[in-house]
Formats: C-alpha cells, sequence, structure tokens
C-alpha cells in the first residue's frame, strides 16, 4: 500500500534541479521506489536492507546505513524526507541536514498532524532560521520547505549516534542506540519468551546454533548466550538494530555473526533453535502479513528436529498462521498481553 505522504515527498522531489536526496526507511515500498528511476540526480539513503536490496537491482543509487547521510561525502541542492515513527530519527536528519546542503540548498519534509509533523516543522523553523513554506494535502497533511537562514540550537535526538548500557539481565550488560522500536527498554515479550526458552534448554541441553530473527539491539541473542548456546546468528532489517546487536556480540564475545537482511532472506543456513519476537507494524501502520513472513521464515531456517519460540502480542493470530509450517503448535505461556509459542515439525 503506497504511502500518500511519502508520494507528495516524491512528486515535489521532480520540481528541483540539481542533486537531491531522499531519505527514506520502512514507507518506502516497491512501487513508489521504482517510479524514482528515471530521476538520473537523485540518491537515496535508507537504513533498511530490504528497501537498499531493491534499489540497487534498479540501478538506484543508494546508500545503507544507521541514518548518517555525512557517509555519502557530497552536498546536495535538495534533501528530502517523509518523518519517521521515532521522533529521535527525525531530529537526528533535521541536525544533518544544514551541513551537507549546498549554500542555496533546501530541506523538505513531508507528514501527518498526527505524526507530530507539525512540532517538527516549529522545531525545524528555529534550527534553520527561517519561516517553512508550507503546503498541505489531505487529512492535514504537510509539506514543508526549509532553506538555511541563521542555524540555531540542535534539535534533541537523543545522543543518536552513542550505544549506551540500556540495563542488565543474568549478569550482562545490554546496548543500544536510537532507531529501532523498543530501543531504550527490556522488551516484556522477549523477556517471557527468554523463560520458555530457559526452561527449554534445562529439560534437553543448550543448542549448537540459534537464529535471532528480527533481532533488534540482539537482547534475545545475549540471554541465549548467557544460557549456554554455542554459536548465534542475529539478522534484522534495520540498521542501527544490526549496528547495537554487532557492539553486542563484540562486548561479550559471542560466538556468531550479525547479517543485515530481510526476514533472514539471504541466509541458506538451518538451526537448532529460532528465537522470534517478529514486528507487527510498518511505519505508523499494522503490517498483518509481516506475521506469516517471520513465521515462514522461521521454518525454513530450522532444522527438521528443531524448535522455534516466538512471541507476540496477543492479537497477533499465530495460531491460525503457524499449523500451515508446522506441526506442533503449542502456546507454552499467555496473559493478558502476550503469547509465547513453541513450534516444531
Amino acid at each position: 500500500m503506497m504511502d500518500p505522504a511519502l508520494e507528495l515527498l516524491c512528486s515535489a522531489l521532480s520540481e528541483y534541479p540539481g542533486q537531491s536526496l531522499l531519505v527514506a526507511d520502512e514507507q518506502l515500498d516497491s512501487t513508489l521506489l521504482l517510479s524514482l528511476k528515471t530521476m538520473e540526480n537523485l540518491s537515496l539513503l535508507t537504513n533498511r536492507y530490504d528497501v537498499y536490496q531493491t534499489a540497487l537491482e534498479n540501478n538506484i543509487r543508494c546508500t545503507f546505513n544507521d541514518m548518517n547521510i555525512g557517509e555519502l561525502e557530497q552536498a546536495f541542492d535538495l534533501i528530502a524526507y517523509r518523518v519517521s515513527k521515532e521522533k529521535a530519527i527525525v531530529h537526528h536528519i533535521i541536525n544533518q541536514a544544514p551541513r551537507h546542503l549546498t549554500a542555496k540548498g533546501n530541506l523538505l519534509i513531508c507528514g501527518y498532524k498526527n505524526e507530530g509533523i507539525k512540532t517538527y516543522i516549529t522545531k525545524a523553523e528555529h534550527y534553520f532560521g527561517c519561516k517553512a513554506d508550507v503546503s498541505k494535502g489531505e487529512r492535514q497533511l504537510k509539506l514543508a520547505e526549509f532553506s538555511l537562514h541563521k542555524l540555531g540550537d540542535p534539535l534533541d535526538d537523543r545522543n543518536y549516534d552513542e550505544t549506551v548500557c540500556i540495563g542488565e539481565q543474568r549478569n550482562l550488560e545490554l546496548f543500544s542506540k536510537p532507531g529501532q522500536f523498543g530501543w531504550n527498554k527490556i522488551d516484556k515479550g522477549s523477556e517471557l519468551l527468554i523463560d520458555a526458552f530457559a526452561e527449554h534448554v534445562q529439560q534437553t541441553q543448550p543448542p549448537g546454533t540459534v537464529m535471532d530473527l528480527g533481532c533488534g539491539y540482539g537482547y534475545l541473542s545475549v540471554m541465549a548466550w548467557a544460557l549456554g548456546s554455542k554459536q548465534i546468528v542475529a539478522t534484522d532489517n534495520n540498521a542501527a538494530a544490526v549496528d547495537s546487536c554487532q557492539t553486542n556480540f563484540d562486548r561479550h564475545g559471542i560466538n556468531g555473526e550479525v547479517i543485515a537482511d530481510d526476514c533472514a532472506a539471504g541466509i541458506h543456513h538451518q538451526y537448532d533453535v529460532v528465537l522470534c519476537n517478529p514486528p507487527f507494524h510498518k511505519g505508523f501502520d499494522t503490517e498483518t502479513d509481516l506475521t506469516e513472513k517471520f513465521i515462514r521464515s522461521a521454518r525454513h531456517h530450522l532444522k527438521n528436529d528443531g524448535v522455534a519460540f516466538v512471541v507476540v502480542n496477543q492479537f497477533i493470530p499465530v495460531e491460525a498462521v503457524a499449523p500451515a509450517y508446522f506441526k506442533c503448535v503449542e502456546i507454552v505461556y499467555r496473559d493478558k498481553s502476550f503469547k509465547v509459542f513453541k513450534l516444531s515439525s
């Protein structure tokens, strides 16, 4: 489903001469991405590996990183950005823009009122020292253009580039950074999954190989390591997740690898155990197909005698989806908020 805000932003791109940069996250779908092929002076920066792959396959200049514009090593006449779900990312992009615009360059941002676009416009006006040129679309959609006059104080981006300790469990510190969902907390659902996995380890033995599917900053990987797992492969589509998960692997000497990938599509090994706390949002919207995508990937990456542990919010219908891929679908924990499944063939 095409995002109207991003569609409006991309339409506006064609009206600007010179070198343009589109900063995009998961809201850029393949249909809209392919429409950018005709813009010869356009570069793309994304923190989503699937977007990066699709861009490269279609000969669109694209860089995959944790929203670091400086890595592109050039100045742009236009930087265009459809605001993200996380405020720290939005502030981080706005803060970087003046350093990477030409003398007469512009910043374009776009989004809806309920996504905070009005506040972002006000903050960017103070930072750029200018009055924004704002146009309005349907359903309180706003597109704002800024030109640099006198640079003010930067926006609070929660020290976006810093990876910090956010807590400790099983005598191991956990490190994370902004730019990913739930970056500054230990997710309750993931805790419940690890409790179920710990019971499994006590009844059997620590697995030789584990995949952490959709790893985030690596909580499941670190806990699986603490419980005696021998080798762990963690994977995520988000650059901030991959970076912070790698920090946890390095800090704790975890034997394994952290891989940027779209739901492990490019990983062709199978594992004794798959651990997964799958996402159910894409940008600002709930994406129901994500559940089946992760369940299917879990089965594909599991050995025939292996077991997968999956935790989801109470309303996610894993019990309806999983039987198409697993013979045994067991709910090992349930409360008013979460369900933990043990899946096997």
